[in-house]
């Protein structure tokens, strides 16, 4: 039997010190990522805190990237990425080392709520199978330690989440709501609209059967944007007090100005090639829990005439299938939206990769017995079982880093 509650004081405990040992070794080691856009990151953070508080809004290239030779404002994305590292290196972590200490800090609260929602849709035992089993998938490997956007934007995405949930209950989860939105914006611009598209998705299924009006919990989002967006309009306005320039059009003429749109009927092929690139990709990095999804699915729709099928489907609970349906449903719109694009990538399928991921590591630890014994058996003698695993697989990667691929 695995544990019955999801975190006791202890375990969070046990979590905080894995958390505070691991960046002890990051800095001790002055540990930096042999990936591009990370060391990147990470250099621009470093050098941030030598400029006062009020500059971080407009961080430079300051020659971090000389591949292309950059130089000026730095205008790829905007400048939330940068702000924490540098606000913790002003207590004394180095800056390049802060980067990714908040960089494992964003992953580690992105797997934490992660459990808090599995525990909310099936079972604490699926939430703490969960808590193990989404730290073995390859994306998460390959992401284990870095100064990207990915793991923010995943927090962003999944604290929307939970505040639109919570604001059915309660007026005070606008805030929360409003600092996903916020988080997802300041990091990342333009992406934030997978935020949005959560938002919409889990109003629009309730995986956790919340109560409260739908109406309330549109409003609170219609409100959180608005909020949002007035942030947005300061934001341009400090830039352009700092600088003497605005962001907003110039990031957009960045983001969007190189990008063409693929149209079903005047470019088929590639759209059909982008479609098949993010679809390899959600099989991909949440392997093999995404193997397992699937052998769930075809083993249900051979049986869909058969009394085994549907009752199959049926003995979850109501909670359980809504969840199901929101996270396939989420990943389904995410390729929608991101294939049409001529800019694609890898990272961009992150997030969708964890909600596949984490529907797959609870089917896994249902169907697959003996990856449920061995979890059972570990988690009643490990104490701490997710955060030894963590805390492990932490230190493998420190050591294995410079032999792990770069996702472009």
């Amino acid at each position: 039997m695995m544990r019955s509650r999801l975190l006791s004081p202890r375990e969070g405990l046990i979590w905080a010190l894995a958390f505070v040992a691991i960046s002890a070794v990051l800095v001790a080691t002055r540990f930096t990522s042999a990936d591009p856009d990370s060391a990147l990151y990470a250099s621009i953070s470093g050098r941030l805190t030598q400029e006062p508080a009020s500059r971080w809004i407009a961080p430079e290239w300051w020659g971090f990237w000389p591949e292309t030779k950059m130089t000026g404002l730095f205008r790829e994305h905007p400048s939330g990425v940068f702000v924490v590292p540098a606000a913790i290196a002003r207590i004394g972590i180095p800056g390049e080392q802060a980067a990714y200490v908040v960089g494992i800090g964003y992953g580690l609260i992105a797997l934490l709520v992660f459990g808090v929602l599995i525990a909310r849709l099936t079972s604490v035992g699926d939430a703490r199978a969960a808590l193990v089993l989404l730290q073995l998938m390859p994306v998460a490997f390959l992401f284990r330690i870095r100064a990207n956007h990915e793991y923010p934007m995943l927090v962003a995405l999944l604290v929307t989440l939970v505040s639109v949930e919570g604001v059915r209950r309660s007026w005070g989860w606008l805030v929360g709501l409003t600092l996903g939105l916020t988080l997802g914006l300041l990091v990342k611009g333009v992406f934030v609209v997978l935020a949005v598209l959560g938002a919409g998705l889990w109003i629009l299924i309730n995986p956790t059967r919340a109560r409260g009006t739908t109406t309330r919990a549109i409003a609170a989002c219609v409100v959180a944007a608005a909020i949002t967006a007035g942030i947005a309009v300061l934001y341009d306005q400090w830039y352009l007090h700092i600088t003497g320039e605005r962001f907003w059009l110039p990031y957009w003429r960045r983001q969007l100005g190189p990008v063409t749109i693929a149209t079903p009927l005047d470019n088929a092929s590639t759209l059909a090639g982008h479609v098949f690139f993010y679809v390899s990709r959600l099989l991909w990095f949440p392997a093999p829990w995404s193997f397992a999804l699937l052998a769930a699915a075809w083993q249900l729709w051979r049986h869909r005439r058969d009394a085994a099928g549907p009752s199959a489907w049926r003995r979850l609970s109501e909670s359980a299938r809504r969840g199901i349906v929101f996270a396939l449903g989420f990943a389904a719109l995410s390729i929608l939206l991101l294939s049409p694009s001529s800019r694609f990538a890898e990272r961009y399928a992150f997030s969708a990769a964890f909600m596949v991921g984490a529907v797959g590591a609870v089917v896994a630890f249902r169907r697959w017995t003996p990856v449920r014994r061995a979890l059972e058996t570990l988690d009643a003698r490990v104490p701490a079982l997710p955060a030894m695993t963590w805390l492990a697989l932490m230190l493998l990667r420190i050591v294995l880093g410079p032999v792990l691929p770069r996702i472009p």
